[in-house]
């Protein structure tokens, strides 16, 4: 393992822990914060600040780079300086610079808030003098006595026998600091102990798990429902007649799960299956679906003995029919690799049509989408929507309307005025 790995495993955990207020779980930074949708809820979390229009449903690269350009102009006015790191570096995967974007959210918005590194390590020095001068090494602390000390110190006395561990017990020493921490000061496990024991371990991880401790304070007694997640598209949004699955991790030895689903008017039926294996730390892992029944917003309750976990209560969208990313647009699909001469001759025909309404000057217009450039599942849904394979066809705000004679009818008819609501340029 290098520390690349590492830090990787660190970022990816310290994003999740802000993210599970939302009901969301990343697996790879290099993908999954590539259309936007997942970095914008990030900087909404932390930064207590709302972001305001961007696309939920980025289906096309063209919206993935715009959701990803959003979320650079909010960093650049909050002041955020950033050198060498772009959207397009997100939104194409390029997970150096991603490594660094995760570094330097962490630094302005967890770090920095209470003063520089520097001011860190000397906080880190006068919680555990004992253990001499503090440093950003591994070896400082890869043999979990320091981390102990600083538990104890925060924690007023959680791990009193920490200068009489056994140094070559690296593992264990830094399970039960970190099992303590994380019950009795609430800082979540980001890092893993055998990853902290690695010689390779690298500053900027122990930087931002030791960062937590600074605000740390001693809960009254552990929190089983603080230590729960709830992650899933279940939890962030549905669509009708079809399951809406999400995930429960909690702890070892906690209590009560229950999990109460209320839609627009009823409650919906819950199905909760406990799975083989558990969960992480020999806690338990839950798999959970309801099937909402008709659109709209969905409550979702999560509580262990009572006590709502983080993110609970959830608020869930639940739209009709499966996003295209097309919603309040105007949007022509079409092929790159059809050369047909009906499909030349009338993919002419409709562009001379929008033009001439100049529909194709709309701010709610958008350019021409290739079916050929999306993902089989969009793909698919197109034509599944549309009923026909035949293109090019036009959807308004993500419904079918027609090919191009079905758009020559309802121009001629008059038809097509009174689809094309949305507000003009």
């Amino acid at each position: 393992m290098s520390w690349v790995d590492i830090q990787h495993k660190t970022f990816l955990g310290w994003c999740n822990d802000h993210l599970r207020d939302r009901g969301i779980q990343i697996k790879d930074l290099k993908t999954d914060l590539s259309d936007g949708v997942n970095l914008i809820n990030l900087l909404e979390i932390i930064s207590g600040k709302s972001i305001g229009r961007y696309n939920k449903h980025p289906r096309i690269p063209t919206q993935q780079y715009e959701n990803t350009g959003i979320a650079m102009k909010f960093l650049q006015d909050e002041g955020v300086k950033m050198v060498n790191i772009g959207n397009t570096d997100i939104t194409d995967g390029n997970y150096r610079i991603i490594l660094g974007l995760i570094w330097t959210i962490i630094l302005r918005y967890q770090i920095n808030k209470n003063g520089s590194v520097d001011d860190l390590l000397a906080w880190v020095k006068s919680k555990i003098p004992e253990y001499g001068e503090p440093s950003w090494k591994g070896s400082f602390w890869n043999d979990g006595k320091a981390l102990c000390g600083l538990t104890n110190a925060v924690g007023a006395n959680l791990c009193p026998n920490h200068q009489s561990l056994d140094p070559n017990d690296k593992v264990n020493n830094l399970d039960k600091g970190m099992k303590l921490a994380c019950d009795r000061l609430g800082i979540p496990r980001i890092l893993e102990p055998k990853d902290m024991a690695h010689p390779k371990v690298d500053s900027k991880s122990l930087q931002t798990y030791i960062s937590y401790f600074r605000n740390a304070e001693l809960l009254p007694a552990a929190n089983m429902a603080d230590q729960c997640t709830a992650y899933g598209p279940g939890l962030t949004e549905g669509v009708v007649d079809e399951d809406a699955p999400f995930t429960v991790e909690t702890p070892a030895g906690a209590g009560k799960l229950e999990i109460v689903v209320e839609g627009p008017k009823d409650k919906a039926k819950v199905d909760v299956k406990k799975l083989a294996g558990g969960g992480p730390g020999g806690g338990d892992k839950y798999e959970v679906t309801y099937k909402p029944t008709e659109p709209g917003e969905y409550k979702v309750h999560v509580t262990l003995d009572g006590t709502h976990i983080p993110g609970s209560t959830f608020h869930v969208t639940v739209l009709k029919a499966v996003s295209l990313g097309g919603e309040g647009k105007i949007r022509v699909y079409y092929s790159t690799t059809t050369s047909s001469e009906k499909y030349r001759k009338e993919k002419h025909l409709l562009q001379d049509l929008l033009e001439a309404r100049k529909i194709h000057l709309r701010d709610d217009y958008e350019p021409w989408v290739a079916v050929d450039i999306v993902d089989r599942s969009m793909r698919d849904e197109i034509f599944t929507r549309a009923g026909t394979k035949t293109l090019p066809i036009v959807f308004i705000d993500d419904v079918y309307i027609g090919d191009y004679e079905k758009m020559l009818s309802l121009d001629t008819s008059g038809d097509l005025d009174k689809m094309l609501p949305l507000k003009q340029a």
